[in-house]
């Protein structure tokens, strides 16, 4: 492939695999469907009378945080997570998904907040929530829709994303990516990001360096767990990530067998490598089958 290719190919990587792109997806399928977008429509009046009602101080100045949003976006997030819920799941669960969603500046009030916009919303049946046998049960939610099966098909698709098979954009600022679609927190860790001094010029170095994978040692040797495995549900989601891995391995190959990792650093300045199939700080193997593509005789 010339640059041109890659960089088209790059881009098709990105939009296809990118969990980013899921909301969008799930939110046009929703749209699609003019009974959804009617119950939604009534759960915007259920959540705007709610927050037009009085409430003691701390309720109201955590409510008031809603206030300045866009209410029907707010209920079009929770509805992009409880309609993939098509089993049932405990309450509580679904509440942080919701509030991870919501983004509220305090994880305690949006929890909270999280859990009443559920109950609210749950009057449109755009979701069940129920004990399953008896009183003393947690609550469980459930969605009576299944999305289609495109949509569904593309969820399944969706992974980290793979490394780069072109030079990465260079990262200018704490909330960017060396990707060419899409942009992030430079800094790992939930409530870590800052608008402070980082290393942009380190994280660039290592961005920039071109890697390969090595084809012999991958046609020769498999990757073997650490331990045996005593439940099969474990074993089945390590072969699946193993073969996930070689269908990556595969492609990469495929397309010249350059690469490039991207990284970010933690709190303490610390970087690492952002690879969940390939990355140079995996186990033994993953770290055995990642060497410099443009390779030097050292002489000793």
């Amino acid at each position: 492939m010339n640059t041109l290719e890659l960089v088209n190919h790059q881009r098709i990587v990105e939009q296809t695999y990118s969990k980013k792109n899921i909301n969008d997806i799930v939110m046009a399928d929703i749209l699609g469907d003019a009974e959804l977008t009617q119950k939604i429509d009534n759960a915007v009046i259920l959540v705007k009378d709610w927050l037009n009602q009085s409430y003691y101080q701390s309720k109201q100045d955590r409510l008031d945080e809603l206030a300045t949003r866009d209410i029907r976006e707010i209920v079009e997030q929770i509805v992009v997570v409880t309609i993939r819920v098509n089993e049932p799941q405990l309450f509580t669960s679904v509440v942080g998904l919701v509030t991870g969603a919501l983004g509220m500046t305090s994880k305690i009030d949006g929890t909270k907040t999280a859990a009443e916009l559920l109950a609210i919303i749950s009057d449109t049946d755009l979701f069940h929530i129920y004990k399953p046998d008896s009183k003393f049960d947690s609550l469980h939610l459930v969605s009576p829709y299944i999305l289609e099966e495109d949509t569904l098909h593309f969820i399944e698709k969706t992974k980290y994303l793979p490394p780069m098979v072109t030079e990465p954009n260079i990262v200018s600022n704490n909330f960017d990516n060396a990707y060419l679609t899409e942009a992030s927190p430079m800094i790992l860790g939930k409530g870590a990001y800052h608008e402070n001094d980082i290393c942009l010029d380190s994280i660039n170095k290592f961005n920039q360096v071109p890697l390969s994978l090595n084809v012999e040692l991958l046609t020769s040797l498999s990757e073997r767990p650490k331990r045996n495995f005593t439940d099969p549900e474990k074993k089945e989601q390590w072969l699946h990530f193993v073969k996930d891995s070689y269908v990556t391995y595969r492609d990469l190959i495929q397309v010249g067998n350059q690469l490039w990792l991207t990284h970010k650093v933690d709190k303490r300045g610390r970087t690492y490598s952002q690879g969940y199939h390939c990355s140079t700080q995996g186990n033994e193997f993953r770290k055995a089958i990642i060497e410099f593509h443009h390779k030097e005789v050292i002489t000793v």
